[in-house]
């Protein structure tokens, strides 16, 4: 079955699939990995916490496609209704129970660890998955966009063509939440 996700079909749920084969269990891909050969996860530095996460990472997931994590550039382009469509629990209210105000966001980027980006953001207990996600990407896009006249030898481009995926979203130290 094919891994790629339409926004203008309905996707098709696990339950309308069918499990009869000898070879499911050994079909599935881990958790941790992404199940499209053209993805691959950056590796992180985990930013260290003194007392411990107050909550779980929040997970950003299309719809049927648990751990494959979410284009930026859905976030970015699509309205709050199309995100709810398309992002698995996007009206839930993650950040219920926390007592956030505001977040500081810390954007770390593998291999350019030098241009450290911490950048707050307002944030409420009524903030759902999806309007998060639409807020973390306009905050890596400003990331971006502050870091895009970088020299030659730092260049955060690529001719391949970098699709950025976010898959998770986690607290860190103090009120610093950190994205994978």
């Amino acid at each position: 079955m094919s891994r790629y996700h339409n926004p203008i079909h309905a996707p098709v749920f696990p339950s309308q699939l069918s499990s009869y084969s000898s070879l499911s269990g050994a079909l599935a891909p881990p958790p941790s990995q992404f199940a499209s050969s053209r993805r691959r996860r950056v590796p992180q530095n985990v930013c260290k916490t003194t007392n411990g996460p107050i909550c779980g990472p929040i997970g950003f997931d299309y719809i049927g496609q648990a751990g494959q994590g979410v284009s930026l550039a859905d976030f970015s382009a699509r309205s709050q209704n199309a995100i709810s469509q398309m992002v698995a629990g996007a009206n839930d209210q993650v950040l219920a129970g926390t007592g956030t105000s505001k977040i500081n966001l810390r954007i770390m980027w593998t291999g350019y660890e030098h241009l450290s980006f911490v950048q707050s953001m307002p944030a409420s207990p009524a903030m759902s998955r999806g309007q998060l996600g639409a807020s973390i990407a306009m905050q890596f896009w400003s990331f971006v966009g502050r870091y895009l006249p970088v020299t030659r030898s730092d260049q955060l481009q690529s001719n391949s063509g970098i699709q950025v995926v976010r898959s998770l979203f986690w607290k860190g130290a103090g009120s610093t939440w950190t994205v994978m």
